[in-house]
Protein backbone atom coordinates (compact mmCIF):
# COMPACT_ATOMS: atom_id res chain seq x y z
CA UNK A 1 0.00 0.00 0.00
CA UNK A 2 1.57 3.29 -1.11
CA UNK A 3 0.18 6.17 0.92
CA UNK A 4 2.20 9.30 0.36
CA UNK A 5 1.85 12.79 1.76
CA UNK A 6 3.89 14.92 -0.60
CA UNK A 7 4.61 18.36 0.74
CA UNK A 8 7.58 19.53 -1.30
CA UNK A 9 7.52 21.43 -4.59
CA UNK A 10 7.51 19.57 -7.89
CA UNK A 11 11.28 19.58 -8.39
CA UNK A 12 11.73 17.25 -5.44
CA UNK A 13 10.12 14.39 -7.34
CA UNK A 14 12.67 11.98 -8.72
CA UNK A 15 11.01 12.18 -12.14
CA UNK A 16 10.95 15.96 -12.17
CA UNK A 17 14.10 16.43 -14.25
CA UNK A 18 11.79 16.03 -17.23
CA UNK A 19 10.39 19.50 -16.60
CA UNK A 20 12.02 22.88 -16.09
CA UNK A 21 10.18 24.96 -13.52
CA UNK A 22 10.21 28.76 -13.52
CA UNK A 23 8.13 31.20 -11.53
CA UNK A 24 5.55 33.28 -13.34
CA UNK A 25 4.23 36.52 -11.94
CA UNK A 26 0.52 36.96 -11.37
CA UNK A 27 -1.59 36.44 -14.47
CA UNK A 28 -5.28 36.73 -15.21
CA UNK A 29 -7.00 33.36 -15.57
CA UNK A 30 -10.70 32.70 -15.06
CA UNK A 31 -11.15 36.26 -13.73
CA UNK A 32 -8.73 35.60 -10.86
CA UNK A 33 -5.05 36.17 -10.16
CA UNK A 34 -3.27 32.83 -10.31
CA UNK A 35 0.33 32.59 -9.21
CA UNK A 36 1.77 29.56 -10.94
CA UNK A 37 4.76 27.80 -12.41
CA UNK A 38 5.30 26.84 -16.01
CA UNK A 39 7.29 23.87 -17.17
CA UNK A 40 9.03 23.18 -20.45
CA UNK A 41 8.36 19.63 -21.54
CA UNK A 42 11.40 17.48 -22.32
CA UNK A 43 9.64 14.14 -22.13
CA UNK A 44 8.83 12.71 -25.54
CA UNK A 45 6.93 9.44 -25.48
CA UNK A 46 4.98 10.05 -22.28
CA UNK A 47 1.77 10.10 -24.33
CA UNK A 48 2.43 6.43 -25.14
CA UNK A 49 2.31 5.61 -21.43
CA UNK A 50 -0.53 7.76 -20.14
CA UNK A 51 -3.89 9.13 -21.25
CA UNK A 52 -5.76 12.07 -19.77
CA UNK A 53 -9.55 12.26 -19.62
CA UNK A 54 -10.49 15.94 -19.26
CA UNK A 55 -13.38 17.71 -17.60
CA UNK A 56 -16.17 19.11 -19.78
CA UNK A 57 -14.84 22.66 -19.43
CA UNK A 58 -11.09 22.56 -18.90
CA UNK A 59 -9.86 24.56 -15.94
CA UNK A 60 -6.58 26.44 -15.78
CA UNK A 61 -5.25 23.66 -13.56
CA UNK A 62 -5.89 21.04 -16.24
CA UNK A 63 -4.36 23.13 -19.01
CA UNK A 64 -1.22 23.69 -16.94
CA UNK A 65 -0.88 19.96 -16.21
CA UNK A 66 -1.23 19.06 -19.89
CA UNK A 67 1.31 21.70 -20.89
CA UNK A 68 3.86 20.57 -18.32
CA UNK A 69 3.52 16.90 -19.25
CA UNK A 70 3.29 17.53 -22.99
CA UNK A 71 0.25 15.25 -23.23
CA UNK A 72 -3.00 16.27 -24.88
CA UNK A 73 -6.24 15.12 -23.27
CA UNK A 74 -8.50 12.70 -25.10
CA UNK A 75 -11.66 13.94 -26.78
CA UNK A 76 -14.39 13.14 -24.29
CA UNK A 77 -18.13 13.59 -24.56
CA UNK A 78 -20.28 14.10 -21.46
CA UNK A 79 -23.98 14.86 -21.68
CA UNK A 80 -27.03 14.68 -19.45
CA UNK A 81 -30.32 13.15 -20.46
CA UNK A 82 -33.66 14.76 -19.67
CA UNK A 83 -34.14 12.47 -16.66
CA UNK A 84 -30.79 13.54 -15.16
CA UNK A 85 -28.72 10.50 -16.14
CA UNK A 86 -25.15 11.10 -17.30
CA UNK A 87 -23.61 9.73 -20.51
CA UNK A 88 -19.85 9.47 -21.15
CA UNK A 89 -17.92 8.55 -24.31
CA UNK A 90 -14.12 8.63 -24.57
CA UNK A 91 -12.50 8.88 -28.00
CA UNK A 92 -8.90 7.66 -28.14
CA UNK A 93 -6.49 4.87 -27.32
CA UNK A 94 -6.66 3.73 -23.71
CA UNK A 95 -5.67 0.05 -23.69
CA UNK A 96 -2.50 -0.60 -21.73
CA UNK A 97 -2.12 2.98 -20.51
CA UNK A 98 -2.30 4.67 -17.15
CA UNK A 99 -5.45 6.76 -17.47
CA UNK A 100 -5.80 9.97 -15.44
CA UNK A 101 -9.28 11.36 -14.87
CA UNK A 102 -9.19 15.10 -14.34
CA UNK A 103 -11.61 16.58 -11.79
CA UNK A 104 -15.10 17.22 -13.15
CA UNK A 105 -15.67 20.98 -13.25
CA UNK A 106 -19.44 21.25 -12.87
CA UNK A 107 -21.17 23.13 -10.07
CA UNK A 108 -23.03 20.07 -8.75
CA UNK A 109 -20.91 17.81 -6.53
CA UNK A 110 -23.04 14.72 -7.04
CA UNK A 111 -23.10 15.10 -10.83
CA UNK A 112 -19.32 15.54 -10.78
CA UNK A 113 -18.91 12.31 -8.83
CA UNK A 114 -21.20 10.37 -11.17
CA UNK A 115 -19.22 11.68 -14.12
CA UNK A 116 -16.01 10.49 -12.48
CA UNK A 117 -17.44 7.03 -11.76
CA UNK A 118 -18.60 6.62 -15.37
CA UNK A 119 -15.28 7.78 -16.82
CA UNK A 120 -13.43 5.30 -14.60
CA UNK A 121 -15.76 2.46 -15.62
CA UNK A 122 -15.39 3.34 -19.31
CA UNK A 123 -11.58 3.48 -19.04
CA UNK A 124 -11.39 0.15 -17.24
CA UNK A 125 -13.66 -1.55 -19.77
CA UNK A 126 -11.50 -0.12 -22.58
CA UNK A 127 -8.44 -1.92 -21.20
CA UNK A 128 -6.68 0.74 -19.14
CA UNK A 129 -3.66 -0.60 -17.27
CA UNK A 130 -4.45 1.64 -14.33
CA UNK A 131 -7.07 4.32 -13.62
CA UNK A 132 -6.05 7.27 -11.45
CA UNK A 133 -8.62 9.80 -10.28
CA UNK A 134 -7.17 13.29 -9.88
CA UNK A 135 -9.40 14.79 -7.18
CA UNK A 136 -7.63 17.82 -5.67
CA UNK A 137 -10.75 18.53 -3.61
CA UNK A 138 -12.05 15.20 -2.31
CA UNK A 139 -15.83 15.35 -2.17
CA UNK A 140 -17.58 14.47 1.10
CA UNK A 141 -14.28 14.71 3.00
CA UNK A 142 -15.97 16.61 5.84
CA UNK A 143 -18.32 13.68 6.42
CA UNK A 144 -15.57 11.29 7.48
CA UNK A 145 -17.25 10.31 10.76
CA UNK A 146 -20.65 10.21 12.38
CA UNK A 147 -20.68 13.55 14.14
CA UNK A 148 -24.15 13.75 15.67
CA UNK A 149 -25.15 10.19 16.35
CA UNK A 150 -25.54 6.66 15.03
CA UNK A 151 -28.12 7.47 12.37
CA UNK A 152 -25.69 9.12 9.96
CA UNK A 153 -23.64 7.81 7.03
CA UNK A 154 -19.87 8.04 6.74
CA UNK A 155 -20.03 9.62 3.30
CA UNK A 156 -16.28 9.93 2.75
CA UNK A 157 -15.94 6.16 3.15
CA UNK A 158 -18.85 5.55 0.80
CA UNK A 159 -17.33 7.82 -1.84
CA UNK A 160 -14.04 5.91 -1.59
CA UNK A 161 -15.88 2.59 -1.96
CA UNK A 162 -17.75 3.85 -5.03
CA UNK A 163 -14.54 5.09 -6.64
CA UNK A 164 -13.00 1.68 -6.12
CA UNK A 165 -16.10 -0.11 -7.41
CA UNK A 166 -16.11 2.02 -10.58
CA UNK A 167 -12.54 1.00 -11.42
CA UNK A 168 -10.31 3.62 -9.83
CA UNK A 169 -6.92 2.15 -8.83
CA UNK A 170 -5.25 5.23 -7.33
CA UNK A 171 -6.18 8.73 -6.17
CA UNK A 172 -4.27 12.01 -6.26
CA UNK A 173 -5.73 14.61 -3.92
CA UNK A 174 -4.71 17.77 -2.07
CA UNK A 175 -4.91 18.40 1.68
CA UNK A 176 -7.51 15.87 2.74
CA UNK A 177 -9.75 17.31 5.44
CA UNK A 178 -8.68 14.40 7.64
CA UNK A 179 -5.68 12.17 6.97
CA UNK A 180 -7.68 9.22 8.28
CA UNK A 181 -9.66 9.25 5.02
CA UNK A 182 -6.62 7.63 3.39
CA UNK A 183 -7.40 4.55 5.46
CA UNK A 184 -10.79 4.20 3.76
CA UNK A 185 -8.94 3.29 0.55
CA UNK A 186 -7.72 0.01 2.01
CA UNK A 187 -4.40 -1.57 1.06
CA UNK A 188 -5.13 -1.88 -2.66
CA UNK A 189 -5.84 1.76 -3.59
CA UNK A 190 -2.80 4.04 -3.10
CA UNK A 191 -3.61 7.64 -2.17
CA UNK A 192 -1.21 10.50 -2.91
CA UNK A 193 -2.19 13.30 -0.54
CA UNK A 194 -0.34 16.41 -1.71
CA UNK A 195 0.17 19.41 0.56
CA UNK A 196 -0.57 22.97 -0.50
CA UNK A 197 1.67 24.44 2.18
CA UNK A 198 4.82 24.70 -0.01
CA UNK A 199 3.11 26.87 -2.65
CA UNK A 200 1.39 28.88 0.07
CA UNK A 201 4.72 29.38 1.80
CA UNK A 202 6.36 30.54 -1.41
CA UNK A 203 3.63 33.11 -1.97
CA UNK A 204 3.73 34.33 1.63
CA UNK A 205 7.49 34.78 1.48
CA UNK A 206 6.99 37.08 -1.51
CA UNK A 207 4.92 39.38 0.76
CA UNK A 208 7.90 39.92 3.12
CA UNK A 209 5.65 40.00 6.18
CA UNK A 210 7.23 40.84 9.53
CA UNK A 211 6.08 40.15 13.09
CA UNK A 212 3.79 37.33 11.97
CA UNK A 213 1.63 34.83 13.80
CA UNK A 214 -0.13 31.79 12.26
CA UNK A 215 -3.73 31.37 13.40
CA UNK A 216 -5.77 28.17 13.36
CA UNK A 217 -9.45 29.12 12.94
CA UNK A 218 -10.51 26.16 15.07
CA UNK A 219 -9.02 23.47 17.28
CA UNK A 220 -9.18 20.91 14.46
CA UNK A 221 -6.58 22.77 12.40
CA UNK A 222 -3.92 23.17 15.10
CA UNK A 223 -1.49 20.65 13.57
CA UNK A 224 -1.81 22.32 10.17
CA UNK A 225 -1.13 25.77 11.65
CA UNK A 226 1.74 24.45 13.75
CA UNK A 227 3.45 23.07 10.65
CA UNK A 228 3.27 26.41 8.82
CA UNK A 229 4.39 28.30 11.93
CA UNK A 230 7.48 26.11 12.17
CA UNK A 231 8.23 26.57 8.45
CA UNK A 232 8.02 30.37 8.77
CA UNK A 233 9.59 30.46 12.23
CA UNK A 234 6.87 32.31 14.11
CA UNK A 235 4.33 31.85 16.88
CA UNK A 236 0.81 30.51 16.48
CA UNK A 237 -2.59 31.27 17.94
CA UNK A 238 -5.84 29.32 18.08
CA UNK A 239 -9.45 30.43 17.76
CA UNK A 240 -11.97 28.35 19.66
CA UNK A 241 -15.02 27.97 17.41
CA UNK A 242 -18.54 26.96 18.36
CA UNK A 243 -20.62 25.47 15.56
CA UNK A 244 -24.33 26.16 15.96
CA UNK A 245 -25.38 24.19 12.83
CA UNK A 246 -24.03 23.20 9.42
CA UNK A 247 -22.35 26.27 7.86
CA UNK A 248 -23.02 28.32 11.00
CA UNK A 249 -20.19 29.01 13.44
CA UNK A 250 -19.05 31.71 15.84
CA UNK A 251 -15.57 32.54 17.12
CA UNK A 252 -15.69 32.39 20.92
CA UNK A 253 -12.17 32.60 22.36
CA UNK A 254 -8.61 33.34 21.23
CA UNK A 255 -5.60 31.52 22.64
CA UNK A 256 -2.38 33.39 21.91
CA UNK A 257 -1.10 36.95 21.42
CA UNK A 258 -1.89 38.76 18.13
CA UNK A 259 -1.67 42.39 19.25
CA UNK A 260 0.16 44.48 16.65
CA UNK A 261 1.01 41.40 14.57
CA UNK A 262 0.32 40.32 11.01
CA UNK A 263 -1.96 37.28 11.21
CA UNK A 264 -2.18 34.41 8.72
CA UNK A 265 -5.29 32.28 9.21
CA UNK A 266 -4.51 28.82 7.83
CA UNK A 267 -7.38 26.47 7.00
CA UNK A 268 -8.05 23.62 4.56
CA UNK A 269 -11.49 24.63 3.23
CA UNK A 270 -13.39 27.89 2.87
CA UNK A 271 -17.00 27.04 2.12
CA UNK A 272 -19.47 29.76 3.15
CA UNK A 273 -16.64 31.69 4.90
CA UNK A 274 -18.49 32.03 8.21
CA UNK A 275 -15.62 30.57 10.24
CA UNK A 276 -13.02 32.79 8.56
CA UNK A 277 -15.07 35.99 8.81
CA UNK A 278 -15.80 35.42 12.51
CA UNK A 279 -12.17 34.56 13.26
CA UNK A 280 -10.94 37.69 11.48
CA UNK A 281 -13.33 39.91 13.45
CA UNK A 282 -12.13 38.37 16.72
CA UNK A 283 -8.48 38.91 15.76
CA UNK A 284 -9.14 42.58 15.00
CA UNK A 285 -10.77 43.10 18.39
CA UNK A 286 -7.59 41.70 19.92
CA UNK A 287 -5.40 44.24 18.12
CA UNK A 288 -4.24 42.30 15.06
CA UNK A 289 -2.57 44.31 12.28
CA UNK A 290 -3.10 42.93 8.73
CA UNK A 291 -4.95 39.63 8.36
CA UNK A 292 -4.28 37.14 5.57
CA UNK A 293 -6.11 33.87 4.94
CA UNK A 294 -4.70 30.72 3.34
CA UNK A 295 -6.88 27.78 2.34
CA UNK A 296 -6.23 24.77 0.13
CA UNK A 297 -9.78 24.66 -1.20
CA UNK A 298 -11.67 27.87 -1.90
CA UNK A 299 -15.27 26.75 -2.47
CA UNK A 300 -16.77 30.19 -1.75
CA UNK A 301 -20.38 29.05 -1.70
CA UNK A 302 -23.50 31.01 -0.79
CA UNK A 303 -22.72 34.53 0.40
CA UNK A 304 -19.04 33.75 1.02
CA UNK A 305 -17.83 36.53 -1.28
CA UNK A 306 -19.89 39.12 0.56
CA UNK A 307 -18.69 37.91 3.96
CA UNK A 308 -15.06 38.02 2.88
CA UNK A 309 -15.46 41.42 1.23
CA UNK A 310 -16.84 42.84 4.48
CA UNK A 311 -14.43 40.96 6.76
CA UNK A 312 -11.27 42.73 8.03
CA UNK A 313 -9.08 40.57 5.76
CA UNK A 314 -6.41 41.94 3.41
CA UNK A 315 -5.98 38.88 1.17
CA UNK A 316 -7.35 35.37 0.78
CA UNK A 317 -4.95 32.90 -0.85
CA UNK A 318 -6.41 29.64 -2.18
CA UNK A 319 -5.16 26.95 -4.55
CA UNK A 320 -6.87 26.28 -7.87
CA UNK A 321 -8.01 22.85 -6.64
CA UNK A 322 -11.55 23.82 -7.63
CA UNK A 323 -12.67 25.98 -10.54
CA UNK A 324 -12.46 29.68 -9.58
CA UNK A 325 -15.78 31.46 -9.25
CA UNK A 326 -16.80 33.96 -11.92
CA UNK A 327 -17.60 36.69 -9.40
CA UNK A 328 -14.35 36.41 -7.43
CA UNK A 329 -13.47 39.49 -5.39
CA UNK A 330 -10.15 41.32 -5.67
CA UNK A 331 -9.03 40.10 -2.25
CA UNK A 332 -8.80 36.51 -3.50
CA UNK A 333 -5.54 35.29 -5.04
CA UNK A 334 -4.95 31.79 -6.40
CA UNK A 335 -1.76 29.72 -6.30
CA UNK A 336 -1.31 26.93 -8.82
CA UNK A 337 -1.01 23.25 -7.83
CA UNK A 338 -0.33 21.91 -11.35
CA UNK A 339 3.40 21.31 -10.81
CA UNK A 340 2.74 19.21 -7.72
CA UNK A 341 0.00 17.20 -9.43
CA UNK A 342 2.03 16.72 -12.62
CA UNK A 343 4.91 15.53 -10.46
CA UNK A 344 2.69 12.99 -8.72
CA UNK A 345 1.51 11.72 -12.12
CA UNK A 346 5.08 11.26 -13.26
CA UNK A 347 5.92 9.54 -10.00
CA UNK A 348 3.22 6.98 -10.75
CA UNK A 349 3.68 6.46 -14.47
CA UNK A 350 6.95 7.77 -15.92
Amino acid sequence: MRISSVGMPFLDYHKSSMLNRTLISASQKNDADIFSFKGENENSGLSEKIAIIPSVNKTGLEKNIERQLGVNALNTQVKHFKNGETYVNIDGKIRGKDVYIMPASGDNVNENLMETYLKADAAKRAGAEKVIAVMPSFYYARQEKRASGLNEPIAARLNMDLLKASGVDEIITVDLHSASIEGFAGNDMPVTNLESMPVMLEYLKSKNLKNTVIVSPDTGGVKRADKLAKAIGCEKAIVYKYRHAHNEASAETLIGDVFGKNCIIFDDIIDTAGTIAEAAKLLKTRGAKDIYVCAAHGLFNGDAMEKLQNAPVKEIIATNSVKPKKDVIDKIKYVDMSSQIAGAMLDISA
